[in-house]
């Protein structure tokens, strides 16, 4: 007998959208707590995709902040009216959905008769039905919380598959392609022919060309194929990414040792009917040594990467050749490219098909700030300063240096003219992660009132987001914006001051931690150090607050970078190196 909790209400809920709609935990508990994200109070609550997934899977007892908002009666009317608007025309069946979810209800034995008549009376008309789905989410939420039982014992690995472990292995959610995915089924099917055969397969190509996508796609396309797929965004040390994955039964106390050797354990043990999507693997096989264990797997393996590894088997994806399937993107961000077709087809021809160039192009011409003739002028003028040769250059570390991609994008980036608070909020997204942060967050992190000009930057192209406003900055658009606003401790003062005022309150724990300080890291790896002591006590702040979630990868990046400056006479103070000593004990085994 399935309890009726939120767990079940909310698991049901989703299964029954409809194949075409599915989505993932968070975005689908965004559409159902709409009225709650919506509401300044929360501006700062993030839906972490580990804590979500535990919310669904009754791992964990749902936040007390959204609880208590659906506790008040006017609440729940909205959410009645949410659930009808958002969720209710994605389903194939509503009224089956409302009835599997009113016989789990009824059959729920460890619900009074008084609350089950009470409710009930609700459910019989018509009318007031979605009031009762309401009250229930509402009930569920506020019962007292029983833990799922795991079945941990169940996934370990026996036989010729591999266990299930979307429900073991939290935030490994593959993210869905961009809508607008096309020209890619040749590579499709030869990037499932050469899995088959090779197990481990490098996805290579320039930056924007589209390799991520096309992992997706992948994922998407062939997810009936695989018991399991996984998807892990690269950082730049394969070892800590393993250890950073979030399984069901890590525990607190568990030293980053611990949990790597059982996580490594666990995927050492997943078969080839397992997928393991690497994504953005910019280096080579020398800068990490941990990639030979992990070509170790028996699963399959997908990685993207910039890089030019020969060594291993490699799909290297070329520009699109289709000019069709070009057109029909920038038809999709451009509404008037049928009236300009031949002079599109020459902009598309003059940025060498480069996916990501053709949509910025398109955008910019949307927003009519160029026309289709003046914008091909600029690139011709533009292209001809180049030689063939220069179009993908490989540079020692084998990394694509792309010069003349990134001189059509550059051009397309200083056609518009942003305005000094466009400027700045470009600057401060710099140090975002690649995964990105939800926008409300990182407008408050930079005290803007309102989020226009984020919005503004997503429409021309140069902030990515995702369905549910998560945001962030393309690798390509990231370096240019690096290269032009050179970001540094006095002009991105707010963005530190708002971190650091995080870090210090100490008493208060922030569900988005892993992004705040993945923040951190970017900003001690980019940020230009031309205020010491103010960037000095940043770092210190910092430090104690990781240590508060034994965020030992950031803690050990802080160390690094003091031992650095503190070297320098000139820069610090005694109390400088002496914190310095105690942060360095901290992580000490036997101090």
């Amino acid at each position: 007998m399935n309890r009726c909790d939120f767990s079940s209400i909310s698991t049901c809920l989703k299964n029954h959208i409809s194949e075409s709609n599915q989505m993932s935990q968070p975005d689908f508990l965004y559409e159902l707590f709409e009225d709650f994200m919506d509401d300044p109070a929360n501006q700062d609550f993030s839906m972490d995709n580990g804590l979500v997934c535990r919310w669904m899977t009754g791992q964990a007892k749902i936040s007390p902040k959204i609880s208590a908002y659906y506790s008040k009666p006017s609440n729940q009317k909205k959410l009645a009216e949410t659930i009808h608007q958002n969720l209710l025309p994605l389903m194939s069946d509503c009224n089956m959905a409302m009835q599997d979810i009113y016989t789990l209800f009824i059959q729920d034995d460890t619900i009074s008769d008084a609350k089950k008549k009470n409710l009930a009376s609700l459910y019989k008309p018509a009318s007031s039905r979605l009031l009762f789905l309401a009250k229930l989410v509402s009930f569920g939420m506020e019962r007292q919380f029983i833990k799922r039982d795991t079945k941990n014992q169940k996934l370990i690995a026996g036989g010729a598959l591999s266990p299930i472990v979307l429900d073991y292995i939290m935030d490994s959610e593959v993210p869905k392609p961009c809508r607008h995915f096309i020209g890619r089924d040749k590579e499709l099917e030869e990037l499932y022919t050469m899995l088959e055969e090779n197990r481990h397969v490098f996805l290579c190509g320039i930056a924007g060309i589209g390799k991520s996508e096309l992992a997706k796609a992948y994922a998407k396309r062939y997810i009936k194929q695989y018991t399991n797929i996984l998807y892990v965004e690269y950082t730049g040390n394969l070892h800590q990414d393993i250890t950073d994955m979030d399984f069901i039964d890590d525990l607190p106390e568990s030293t980053e040792q611990e949990q790597f050797q059982r996580h490594n354990r666990f995927l050492r043990s997943l078969k080839s009917d397992t997928l393991l999507i690497i994504d953005n693997f910019n280096v080579t096989a020398t800068q990490d040594s941990f990639l030979s264990v992990v070509l170790k797997y028996r699963c399959q393996i997908l990685f993207t990467t910039r890089s030019k590894l020969d060594e291993y088997c490699t799909l290297p994806l070329k520009e699109i050749s289709d000019m069709n399937a070009l057109f029909q993107l920038a038809s999709v961000f451009y509404s008037e490219a049928d009236t300009y077709r031949a002079t599109v087809e020459k902009i598309i021809e003059t940025v060498h098909s480069h996916t990501f160039a053709v949509e910025l192009a398109a955008k910019l011409l949307e927003n009519g700030i160029s026309t289709p003739d003046q914008l091909l002028t600029r690139l011709q003028v533009e292209k001809a300063s180049f030689h063939n040769e220069d179009k993908i250059k490989i540079i020692k570390d084998g990394q694509s240096s792309k010069a003349t991609y990134y001189s059509h994008i550059h051009t397309l980036f200083s056609l518009y003219t942003l305005s000094l608070k466009q400027q700045d909020i470009m600057c401060n997204m710099c140090f975002l992660p690649s995964t990105g942060i939800s926008a409300r967050i990182f407008a408050k992190w930079l005290e803007l009132s309102t989020l226009n000009e984020i919005n503004d930057l997503i429409e021309t192209g140069f902030v990515q987001t995702t369905t549910r406003r998560t945001i962030s900055l393309h690798p390509m658009i990231q370096e240019i914006t690096l290269s032009e606003t050179k970001p540094s401790v006095s002009s991105c003062h707010t963005l530190l001051d708002s971190l650091q005022h995080i870090c210090l309150m100490h008493g208060m724990e922030v569900d988005y931690y892993k992004k705040l300080f993945q923040t951190i890291g970017n900003i001690i790896e980019l940020i230009e150090k031309d205020d010491m002591p103010k960037y000095l006590l940043f770092l210190e702040n910092a430090f104690p607050y990781m240590d508060n979630y034994n965020y030992h990868k950031g803690m050990k990046g802080i160390i690094q970078e003091l031992k650095v400056l503190l070297k320098t006479k000139s820069i610090g103070t005694n109390s400088d190196r002496a914190l310095l000593l105690d942060f360095q004990a901290t992580l000490e085994t036997k101090p």
